[in-house]
């Protein structure tokens, strides 16, 4: 008999049996490994993942300019293009090579010299033929762009000078497709408008679907101090984005704008340090709000979105013996295990990272929750990218693990393109990690366009992430990794949904080789519960199939289940009751008729699907001494609950000390003081009949180094008099940050 796809309220009620019994047989497991729970539910929120998050950069001085992966995205950028000059293809290299000035981008085919945007152009039709649906490329709008191909610029011709051209947003005349290479400047809406005439425009599969606004800007000052010798104001940097973006939007009313290509947390808290930010950091949590809220102030003035998409770069600065990023040397266990937890920075409060991001930027971390809440509340709809990011690891093992998870978080976080950069000339595993995703049968099979609800019993030792496409359960797509350098993985994969599991096939990539491989099949899955095991340090796909399944919800037969199927539903009971529906999929409650019951039971299963899963945002703490723990810097001004364990009925009186970095000492007149006093008392809590006691207050500002401070745990008798307990027996359970 053939199993339907029910939403969890339904389920619970109808088809309990189908998913019980026994679940996994007792089995001995070896010294070597480890046991794992993952679990999965189709009944529960689902969200769209954006294809473009499997996304490559350019590579230069070669014929095959993309990154060899089966990629949803690609983009030219860099260092390199932001002194681009398309009229002549005229680069400059900055402070990565000598501030160099040649045609390097396309000096490896004579062909290109003298073709007008030729870089781009190739780029562009390379990734057409590869059949990338989303392409990215570069405007100059540091002011200057190289004029010649002469070599090095030295400090005596700092721009403007005779190396240099200047740049400017809009022509203010006709366009030409033959550029006037003698007057004096080089225009951005000119070269989209000889993009767009040459391959099409962004809404062609030739076309470029994107524009980044030049390319790391708050770092011109060093890295093309030949061209910008000096710091990138706010003031200046807003004003060019609303001018570019406004005359590429001009010539390609269509395509996405880009910014601000941020290179790293810097960037995105003060723009690195920008001459003027100290004019708008009372107002603004970090600079990239502030950006944020100009631009909606613009699309106010202009009338149109101008920036679609906020772009940041990422480069992981976790560290073991050395950075992730930059250790080559495989020996270091405490770096590939620095690199196996390094994504936990964009998007896990519990988590700080050993770096100066973990010490000094707790205020930001983690990314992605921040950076949505400066979306929600200065520029909501605008989406997130990034560029340009890595995490180390790039030839070996632990870099494959470490990509994929970092491509599972971006689709949980909701990002809408990512473009691996590749920091050396080895990078084959984490390519082979995005074929994970893309293409891991080597035939064109991929995760899924819909991410379902997906988790493992411990997140520190094995991630999961899972999907459908569209509604569909016949198949599910497990990405799931195993981060212990030394232990196969025994995973016990549950599935909740109305479908009947039968097979699945595990592909996966290990550190034999980069090569994905088929694994492990298994068949005769019993009551949607099975197990593989999963080889130390590896990352595998896991495809599961039903083979016999009906689209519940599908009333118009349209593959989908959405409010289109609503509206035909409706139709049918209220209006058109002769209207033709796919009678078994239209069947919700399976009591073989069609009514208003059905109709409400598919409204819960949408809104089921379409409502996000409330989570309590947790805080970091740990243990400084008995009875004694510190929380996380950054929660100045901030409302936590925190949820200590001990004994029913006993009390815990406790307070917090803090140190204020701007409050001045009377004895010493200088800034900065510890504060432990009677304002910093949290007084006698009692613990529950849970055994929890719940204690909230508020972060005074300009706290660091807050620390929750135990004077006496206590118990009390009949009569009420207390006795003084071991303060060891008192336990913090977790600490909550209040909305």
């Amino acid at each position: 008999m053939k199993k339907k796809a029910v939403c969890g309220f339904l389920a619970a009620v109808m088809m309990t049996a189908s998913m019980s019994g026994e679940m996994y047989p007792d089995r001995i497991c070896s010294a070597d490994s480890y046991d794992i729970s993952v679990s999965v539910d189709l009944n529960s929120y689902r969200k769209p993942i954006s294809p473009y998050i499997y996304g490559v950069n350019s590579q230069f001085r070669s014929e095959e300019y993309l990154y060899d992966a089966t990629a949803g995205s690609a983009r030219q950028g860099g260092n390199r293009f932001s002194g681009y000059n398309w009229e002549t293809n005229y680069s400059n290299a900055g402070s990565d090579w000598l501030h160099n000035s040649d045609q390097y981008l396309i000096d490896f085919d004579a062909e290109l010299l003298d073709i007008p945007g030729a870089p781009a152009i190739e780029f562009a039709r390379e990734a057409a033929e590869k059949n990338v649906p989303y392409k990215i490329t570069t405007i100059q709008m540091a002011g200057y762009v190289s004029a010649d191909d002469d070599g090095e610029v030295i400090e005596d011709e700092i721009a403007p000078s005779s190396r240099w051209i200047e740049v400017k947003a809009s022509k203010g005349s006709d366009f030409t497709l033959t550029p006037d290479k003698t007057d004096g400047y080089v225009y951005m809406d000119e070269y989209v408008n000889y993009l767009v005439q040459t391959l099409g425009d962004s809404t062609t599969e030739t076309g470029y679907q994107a524009y980044n606004l030049d390319n790391e800007p708050s770092l011109w000052s060093s890295t093309h101090a030949r061209m910008h010798p000096d710091k990138v104001t706010c003031e200046e940097i807003i004003t060019k984005s609303i001018d570019f973006s406004s005359a590429i939007k001009a010539v390609d009313p269509n395509a996405e704008i880009f910014g601000l290509a941020l290179f790293g947390v810097n960037a995105y808290a003060s723009f690195s340090s920008a001459p003027d930010w100290e004019l708008h950091s009372s107002d603004y949590d970090w600079f990239i709000s502030y950006y944020l809220d100009e631009m909606r102030k613009a699309e106010e003035e202009y009338g149109k979105r101008l920036i679609d998409v906020i772009d940041i770069h990422y480069y992981s600065e976790a560290k073991g013996q050395c950075r992730v990023t930059e250790c080559e040397d495989y020996t270091h266990t405490d770096c590939i295990e620095a690199r196996l937890q390094s994504t936990r920075t964009l998007y896990d409060s519990t988590y700080i990272e050993s770096s100066w991001i973990g010490d000094y930027m707790q205020p930001h971390i983690p990314i992605f929750p921040n950076v949505k809440n400066s979306i929600d509340k200065y520029y909501p709809g605008t989406k997130v990218a990034l560029t340009e990011y890595n995490f180390g690891g790039g030839n070996h093992i632990s870099g494959a693990v470490a990509e994929a998870d970092a491509l599972g978080v971006f689709a949980e976080n909701d990002v809408y393109c990512a473009n691996l950069w590749a920091i050396n000339s080895s990078f084959e595993y984490q390519l082979a990690a995005i074929d994970l995703y893309t293409n891991y049968d080597g035939d064109g099979a991929s995760f899924g366009d819909t991410l379902v609800e997906s988790s493992t019993s411990d997140y520190t030792m094995s991630t999961s992430y899972a999907s459908i496409d569209g509604s569909d359960e016949s198949k599910v797509n497990i990405v799931l990794t195993n981060k212990s350098l030394t232990e196969t993985q025994n995973a016990a994969i549950t599935l909740d949904s109305g479908a009947s599991y039968t097979s699945a096939k595990v592909f996966g990539i290990t550190g034999d080789s980069c090569d994905i491989k088929l694994l492990q099949t298994v068949d005769n899955i019993q009551n949607n519960s099975f197990s593989i095991e999963i080889p130390a340090l590896s990352v595998v796909q896991i495809e599961i199939i039903a083979d016999e399944y009906i689209m519940l919800g599908d009333v118009d037969s349209g593959g989908n289940v959405d409010n289109a199927d609503i509206g035909a539903l409706k139709e049918y009971l209220h209006a058109m009751p002769e209207k033709s529906i796919a009678f078994d999929e239209s069947d919700l409650v399976f009591d073989g008729t069609i009514d208003v019951i059905d109709l409400v039971a598919l409204k819960r299963q949408i809104l089921c699907w379409n409502t996000p899963v409330e989570t309590e945002e947790l805080v970091a703490y740990w243990a400084t001494k008995t009875g004694q723990w510190r929380i996380k810097n950054g929660m100045s001004g901030k409302t936590v609950t925190c949820v200590f364990t001990g004994d029913s009925g006993n009390g815990l009186n406790l307070a917090y000390g803090y140190w204020d970095s701007v409050a001045i000492n009377p004895d010493t007149g200088t800034a900065g003081m510890w504060f432990n006093n009677d304002d910093t008392r949290l007084g006698m809590n009692k613990f529950d009949e849970n055994g929890e006691a719940r204690v909230t207050f508020t972060v005074p500002d300009n706290c660091s180094s807050l620390e929750l401070i135990i004077f006496n745990y206590v118990s009390y008798d009949s009569s009420g008099t207390s006795t003084q307990l071991d303060k060891s027996f008192v336990g913090l359970k977790k600490v909550v940050l209040n909305e």
